[in-house]
């Protein structure tokens, strides 16, 4: 039975499944990302591997790669991704020369909207915002029913300044991808406490510990500022909320609206809602690409 290989590499993990033509997994893994691969050698081969293990017992027909960063995604190349250390990386051709499989090619982010707007929390509307958060953060912007990508630059919310001191990979501070990402939220955690923690773990005891709250309150304020951005500029009529943070649940969506409606006056003010694939958007994105792909559509 042929199936498609779903790649979505991520700054800490890469999650990989093996999708049959309903789009069910057949079999998944989660990888570990290697870290500060500049060469993107690492990542190729941990990918290969993978995919050589999985053809023994499955016939693959194309892979699905999505990848983080500002991308040319025609010419299969990342321009620069901050987390993952890669600048004018031929990605797209590293792979396919290391698999010798065909390579559908597209952002992470953009990659999850597509897996939410087909079958997920943005199906049905015709103008959205796609925003997991995660070690990094970056949007997908759906207008009139596209998905829009400005030649690949769209979308880099995670670098506009809400107004913190934290320093970014991008080289700037106060940029909303140092204050409200799920790395962000640990890393400032762990330099008030000393202690290591998960963002679920931290944000599961904010009533209790002080310095929680701090960290989750830090947050939330720059994704209000964030939000209150994207609804002056595009007027979405819903955010899809995905991403490590959006594991949360109900307390994020209800924060983040309390804290928005605030700020909004004119604006259409946008449903909020968590992604229906969780942080599985971006594989099952992957997915879908690649059957195109072998489709020829």
């Amino acid at each position: 039975m042929s199936s498609v290989l779903a790649v979505d590499v991520g700054g800490t993990n890469i999650k990989c499944a093996l999708f049959d033509r309903n789009l069910e997994i057949l079999e998944s893994r989660t990888l570990e990302t290697p870290s500060r691969d500049a060469t993107g050698k690492s990542v190729v081969s941990a990918i290969t591997t993978l995919t050589d293990e999985l053809r023994k017992s499955h016939e693959i027909s194309a892979i699905g790669l999505a990848v983080p960063g500002t991308l040319d995604e025609p010419a299969g190349i990342t321009r620069w991704a901050g987390n993952l250390g890669w600048k004018n990386l031929p990605i797209v051709s590293m792979l396919q020369e290391s698999v010798g499989l065909p390579i559908a090619f597209k952002h992470d982010v953009r990659a999850g909207a597509l897996a939410e707007l087909r079958s997920g929390a943005m199906r049905g509307y015709t103008n959205g915002v796609f925003l997991p958060i995660g070690t990094g953060i970056a949007c997908a912007i759906v207008l009139d029913g596209e998905i829009r990508s400005s030649d690949g630059f769209a979308g880099e919310v995670g670098h506009v300044d809400v107004n913190s001191d934290r320093a970014c990979v991008c080289g700037k501070t106060g940029c909303l991808e140092a204050t409200s990402s799920t790395l962000a939220i640990s890393k400032a955690y762990e330099a008030l406490t000393g202690r290591k923690s998960s963002t679920l773990e931290i944000v599961k005891e904010i009533d209790a510990d002080s310095h929680a709250r701090k960290v989750y309150d830090e947050a939330i304020s720059g994704l209000v500022r964030a939000t209150e951005i994207l609804a002056t500029i595009i007027a979405p009529e819903v955010i899809v909320l995905g991403g490590g943070l959006s594991m949360v649940g109900p307390r994020l969506i209800g924060d983040l609206r309390e804290k928005l409606d605030k700020e909004l006056t004119f604006q259409r003010k946008p449903e909020l809602v968590t992604s229906k694939y969780g942080i599985q958007s971006g594989m099952y994105g992957c997915g879908i690409m690649a059957w195109e792909l072998v489709d020829g559509k």
